[in-house]
């Protein structure tokens, strides 16, 4: 068996002893929490994680709340690591899934913690595919959603863009490199200024929207942009669903 355990032995055999289980805890809305990550989170003795991130399963803690922020998550994911040496059962909470654009913050508990399971969760990324209508197979995904440097992940994106072949979902880098500024970036590289692109923010939250709009219009659109945001760029020849009705935009 692997180093890391598959989610389904994780889940039915429980947290294991001076391990911690990774788990994804959905786009936000509690309800988009797994059933498996909910029994995993009641189990626990220490439920980590950023601390929006455990609020979202609040709900369903027995253990005690370890929140961290981008300031202290070193030294709260240390001492998560020696929660977990001492027997405790551990849980770390990321936004979504896992296994889409958390790869950085995957690797920082590792290096605290050691081996860890993985539970996976509901990606926002597949909300904004369902929202646009599109399917995951015809589409390209490019994640700046991260930290140093990004500049060949700009450079894929725009190349897609170029290309045409596929629909292209963007994560950007947030408040460094906003919808603005991709829009910005793309026309730049040579992207068709009317190339439709729509923008979801807080995707299943209350005050979700979309913006419809062009490449060229985002790049001069002033909005403060949630950093909770997704660009889709549906292919020329489908346009975005309109549901304006159903998300306020």
């Amino acid at each position: 068996m692997s180093a890391e355990r598959t989610a389904r032995t994780m889940s039915e055999g429980g947290i294991p002893a001076r391990r911690v289980v990774c788990v994804g805890i959905g786009p936000g809305d509690p309800r988009y929490v797994t059933l498996a990550v909910r029994d995993v989170v009641a189990e626990a003795d220490v439920v980590s994680g950023f601390a929006t991130a455990v609020a979202v399963v609040r709900d369903w803690m027995t253990g005690t709340a370890l929140p961290m922020s981008y300031r202290d998550q070193e030294e709260v994911l240390a001492q998560v690591a020696e929660e977990a040496r001492a027997g405790r059962r551990c849980v770390v909470c990321l936004y979504g899934d896992l296994n889409v654009s958390a790869g950085e913050l995957l690797e920082r508990v590792r290096r605290h913690c050691g081996e860890v399971d993985l539970l996976p969760g509901i990606s926002s990324v597949q909300v904004a595919l369902a929202r646009a209508g599109i399917a995951l197979e015809q589409t390209l995904f490019v994640t700046l959603h991260a930290r140093g440097e990004v500049e060949g992940r700009r450079r894929e994106l725009a190349e897609a863009i170029a290309a045409g072949a596929r629909h292209v979902v963007a994560l950007p880098t947030p408040y460094d490199f906003m919808p603005r500024d991709v829009a910005a970036y793309l026309l730049t590289r040579g992207a068709d200024p009317a190339r439709a692109v729509t923008v979801y923010q807080r995707l299943t939250l209350p005050d979700e929207s979309a913006l419809h709009t062009t490449v060229r219009q985002l790049a001069e659109d002033v909005t403060a942009f949630s950093d909770l945001s997704i660009l889709v760029f549906p292919l020329p020849s489908r346009p975005p669903r309109d549901e304006g009705a159903m998300h306020g935009a």
